[in-house]
């Protein structure tokens, strides 16, 4: 349980983003910035700007705005939906301002609602992206089983009524680590390209009241651990085994339907710019 309390308490991810100097970032032409930052996705439509709704991405664009004095484009490591929460998201953007990292950070952090908090700020060479740059991510969701009140949590984690048997979920995880056809994961399918992924990690730590599922990719589509912690947990409950896991993973398609996980259990943990060299300690 500690691993989710200390996140809470601020102990975020280590960022990866290859960050520059200011003088390494010089002083001709628009200025590169990558931010890294931490956000309760409750009471927001998602990261993606939405006509009407609430999004982070206007948020921070606004706000920068603002800081930058001019309108700019914030590109995220991913979108997440709506009431999906983040320790360590990454964003870049190009500014012709000239305020310092330092500074602009400070100010990120009074002026950005209270379920936003910027972590790092920092200059990034002109070929850094947020999302293409990116070669793998981590998420992880978090379920509490036999939880008897789960109103005080709901925003933050996943609270079942059931007991759940941590050994098939293991067996199914394992089954997971490789490549994978995440189609018959997903919701939609990606415009163009692949739907086959590299699965890193795939583990369970599980804890009297908590249990937290991790998974590293080097990328997800859409819903793909949501989708995957709701068959996880009918496992758990014995009613589908590992096996018909990995029979979907072989043939792509979801033939044993399952419920879809609530947001509120899923973090964007972390975002790797670097190739991914083992399972984090935390």
């Amino acid at each position: 349980m500690e691993w989710f309390l200390t996140r809470l308490w601020g102990d975020f991810p280590e960022p990866t983003v290859p960050f520059i100097t200011e003088d390494q970032a010089g002083v001709n032409g628009p200025r590169h910035l990558a931010l890294v930052l931490a956000y309760q996705g409750a009471g927001w439509a998602g990261w993606q700007c939405q006509p009407g709704q609430p999004s982070l991405q206007e948020a921070l664009e606004l706000t920068l705005g603002r800081l930058c004095g001019h309108q700019l484009r914030v590109q995220a490591s991913g979108r997440t939906d709506a009431g999906v929460h983040a320790f360590g998201q990454v964003a870049s953007f190009a500014t012709t301002s000239r305020l310092p990292a330092a500074q602009m950070l400070q100010a990120l952090r009074a002026m950005l609602p209270a379920s936003i908090y910027p972590i790092a700020l920092g200059p990034v060479g002109p070929g850094f992206h947020a999302r293409f740059s990116a070669q793998a991510k981590t998420y992880d969701y978090y379920l509490a089983p036999k939880l008897s009140t789960p109103a005080f949590v709901g925003p933050f984690l996943w609270g079942l009524p059931w007991e759940l048997d941590e050994k098939p979920v293991k067996q199914a995880l394992m089954l997971s680590v490789g490549r994978h056809n995440l189609r018959a994961l997903s919701t939609g399918q990606p415009e163009g390209g692949t739907t086959e992924r590299d699965i890193f990690e795939a583990r369970l730590d599980a804890k009297p009241h908590l249990w937290r599922i991790r998974l590293t990719a080097q990328g997800f589509l859409r819903h793909v651990v949501r989708n995957l912690v709701g068959i996880l947990v009918q496992m758990g409950r014995h009613k589908l085994k590992p096996g018909q896991l990995g029979e979907m993973l072989r043939v792509g398609e979801k033939l044993y339907p399952a419920p879809k996980a609530p947001p509120s259990g899923l973090y964007l943990n972390k975002v790797y710019y670097h190739p991914w060299l083992g399972p984090a300690q935390d």
